[in-house]
């Protein structure tokens, strides 16, 4: 019974490290995939640890995005601020391809927020061109979501 209990727990832990892991960029995930991956991401923030989501989607943030966010904890002050704030914990999204080109994909994005509001916004990915992320799909800009009404 002790041994059972032993690794009926240690199942649980491996499964938790796991559930945890942050996924990182790669050439084999598609534009819509990376808008995908950071959209639930910043759903279901803090859903393992403190500002999971928000981590998991500047992981995704292309390197000339981060130049200008600056380093993480500035960036999740960013996300957590009156332009962002609504995109944390909403409700659902839908991701619709606006424009494809050979290294850059636009998104429009609609999603509920929490409060029941319905916001929409523009959302760019560009292919990194060099360096270890190179081909891989990664955030340029997310114009800041404006109101589109209430949802039902």
């Amino acid at each position: 019974m002790k041994l059972l209990s032993i690794l009926v727990s240690l199942a649980f832990a491996i499964s938790t490290s796991w559930a945890a892991e942050l996924i990182e960029p790669n050439p084999e995930l598609t534009p819509e995939e990376v808008v995908a991956i950071q959209l639930t991401a910043l759903q279901t923030n803090n859903a393992e640890t403190t500002d999971d989501g928000i981590e998991q989607t500047w992981i995704f943030a292309h390197p000339n995005n981060k130049r200008m966010t600056g380093p993480l904890p500035r960036f999740a002050e960013m996300v957590k601020g009156p332009l962002y704030n609504m995109l944390l914990n909403h409700r659902t999204h839908q991701i619709e391809e606006t424009l494809r080109t050979d290294g850059q994909a636009s998104f429009t994005v609609t999603i509920v927020s929490k409060a029941g509001d319905a916001y929409a916004c523009k959302w760019t990915v560009e292919q990194v061109a060099e360096g270890e992320e190179a081909g891989a799909w990664m955030t340029t800009a997310v114009s800041a979501p404006q109101k589109v009404g209430q949802a039902i």
